[in-house]
C-alpha cells in the first residue's frame, strides 16, 4: 500500500494555526503583570491583617496575665522591677547585675538567632507573668521585624525581639514623680477607670529590648503632656495593639502625621526618644491622654 507523503509546508500551516504569536505572548504577560500589580497590594494588606490579629491576641493574654497575677499575690500590679535594677518592657528583669547598656552590649556580640534565644530564655526565667502566659512568643508581636536586624552594640542596638511595654501608670518607675505624673497605681482594684487605663503597648526601644515602662511627660501645672516621651510602635500600618487594665485588648489605627513617623521609626529599630506630637483637641492626642490615667489624673 502506497503511503501518501506530507507537505511539510502544510504541516507547518496547520501548527501554526494553534501557536501563539509573540504579540499574543507579550499581551498575556502585560495582562498577568497589571494584575498582580493589583494584586501585591491587596496581599500586603491581608498580611498586616494577620499579624495584627495574632499581636491583638498576644495582647489579650498579657492583659489577662496582669489581672491572674494581681489575683494570686494580694492584688498587686505586676512590678516595675523585681528587686534589679533595671526591668524589661517594665515587668521583666535583666539578669543580675545588669544595667541596660551591659545587657544591650551581650545582644550586640550575636547574631540574631542567638540574640532571639538569649532574650527568650531571659523571658522564661525573669519574667513574673511568664507563669500566666507561658511562651515567648507571646511577647513578641509578628509584625514587629526588628529581630531580623544584625544586633548591634549599646547603646543604639536597633535589634530587638520583645515587642511591648507595660504603661508606667501601672506600677512603674519607681523614682519620685516621675516624668511629672507622681506615684503610680500599685494595686489593680484602685484603678478608678481599668477599662480605660492602658495596661501594655508595642513599644520600640533603642536598647535592642524594651527597658522601663512606656512613659510621657506630664505636666501638673497644664494637666497635660509637657512633651511626648515614647511614641507607640507601629508594626501593623499605622496601627497599634493595647491592652487595658481590666484585660480586654484593641486595635487602635493612627492618623496624626507627627505621631505615625515616630511610630515608624521605633518600630524599624529607629531611635526615638522624644519627638513633636499632637496637641490636644486631636484625635490621637486625646485617645492617648484618656489612657493615661495614673492616680490624681
Amino acid at each position: 500500500m502506497k503511503m501518501k507523503q506530507t507537505n511539510r509546508h502544510d504541516v507547518s500551516a496547520r501548527c501554526s494555526k494553534h501557536a501563539f504569536t509573540l504579540i499574543e505572548l507579550l499581551v498575556v504577560i502585560a495582562i498577568i503583570a497589571i494584575l498582580a500589580a493589583m494584586l501585591l497590594p491587596a496581599l500586603a494588606r491581608a498580611k498586616l491583617k494577620a499579624t495584627q490579629a495574632a499581636c491583638l491576641s498576644n495582647q489579650k493574654q498579657l492583659g489577662l496575665a496582669l489581672v491572674m497575677y494581681a489575683g494570686d499575690f494580694d492584688d498587686k500590679i505586676v512590678p516595675y522591677s523585681n528587686g534589679s535594677t533595671w526591668s524589661g518592657g517594665g515587668f521583666w528583669n535583666l539578669p543580675n547585675g545588669m544595667s541596660d547598656t551591659t545587657f544591650g552590649s551581650a545582644i550586640g556580640g550575636l547574631s540574631a538567632e542567638n540574640a532571639e534565644k538569649y532574650v527568650s530564655d531571659v523571658i522564661r526565667t525573669n519574667n513574673p507573668l511568664f507563669g500566666y502566659a507561658p511562651n515567648p512568643k507571646v511577647y513578641h508581636c509578628p509584625g514587629d521585624l526588628r529581630y531580623r536586624l544584625t544586633p548591634g552594640t549599646a547603646p543604639t542596638v536597633g535589634w530587638a525581639f520583645d515587642s511591648y511595654g507595660k504603661c508606667q501608670v501601672l506600677a512603674g518607675d519607681p523614682m519620685s514623680s516621675f516624668w511629672g505624673i507622681g506615684s503610680a497605681y500599685t494595686k489593680l482594684g484602685v484603678v478608678r477607670s481599668p477599662a480605660l487605663t492602658f495596661a501594655f503597648l508595642e513599644q520600640g526601644d533603642w536598647r535592642g529590648f524594651n527597658d522601663g515602662t512606656w512613659q510621657q511627660n506630664w505636666s501638673a501645672a497644664s494637666h497635660d503632656f509637657s512633651s511626648w516621651g515614647d511614641p507607640p510602635a507601629m508594626y501593623h500600618g499605622n496601627v497599634s495593639t493595647l491592652s487595658f487594665a481590666d484585660g480586654h485588648a484593641e486595635a487602635h489605627k493612627w492618623k496624626n502625621g507627627l505621631l505615625v513617623s515616630a511610630g515608624k521609626k521605633v518600630a524599624s529599630g529607629i531611635a526615638v526618644t522624644s519627638f513633636t506630637g499632637p496637641t490636644a483637641g486631636d484625635p490621637d492626642h486625646d485617645y492617648v491622654y484618656n489612657g493615661y490615667r495614673f492616680p490624681g489624673w
